[in-house]
């Protein structure tokens, strides 16, 4: 799609939002979508998180243990590793839960988009595609800090530096797809489905 028609299509679509009434989602079509997102998220993001912090956990040497000759013999055996995946596994499950609920309003915005409007205005497939394409960002973003902040950390700060991974993944996230959408005018519609959601849901 060219600029000249993307435009026109934006224009059409923001005239078509104003008499367009939005439609009640089935129980179960709803719950399994959103549910669907939310575990997407939470093993993609989570994957990433596991590796990076399993990585500090089962490779990090205390400097003030390396001259135990005790250290890398009784130490580090199985009953190490296991109790260091177990707790991977814990800290991971548990801020993946918390990171999957601030996502979850994001998820449920994309969903009532591809449900409602993917096949209803003329920009519909390409917004859609447009916000996956968000959701890669964050997520490509994400793993290389994660892989830059596993390099030289330690247990006790690699959470912290995965939570922060986070943060200015969502930052990085925020601010490219600003600009695109700002540049392709995209930016007016979206406000416009917003109201649109919003007004909806106040009145339903």
């Amino acid at each position: 799609m060219d600029s000249h028609a993307l435009q026109q299509a934006i224009n059409e679509d923001i005239k078509q939002l104003k008499h367009l009434k939005i439609e009640i989602i089935p129980a179960k079509i709803y719950y399994r979508g959103l549910l669907r997102l939310s575990f997407c998220a939470f093993w993609k993001i989570g994957f990433v998180f596991l590796l990076a912090t399993a990585y500090v956990y089962l490779t990090y040497t205390n400097p003030h243990a390396v001259m135990n000759s005790m250290y890398s013999g009784a130490v580090r055996g199985a009953t190490f590793y296991g109790a260091q995946i177990k707790d991977v596994l814990l800290i991971t499950s548990g801020i993946m839960g918390v990171v999957t609920l601030v996502l979850t309003p994001s998820l449920n915005s994309y969903f009532l988009i591809q449900y409602h409007l993917k096949n209803q205005l003329q920009t519909g497939d390409y917004l859609v595609k447009k916000l996956q394409g968000a959701g890669w960002l964050f997520w490509a973003s994400f793993s290389i800090l994660s892989i830059l902040f596993a390099i030289g950390s330690e247990p006790g700060v690699i959470v912290i530096c995965e939570v922060l991974s986070l943060v200015l993944s969502a930052l990085v996230t925020f601010f490219v797809m600003s600009l695109e959408f700002n540049r392709l005018g995209l930016s007016v519609l979206y406000q416009v489905i917003g109201t649109w959601l919003n007004k909806d849901t106040m009145h339903s």
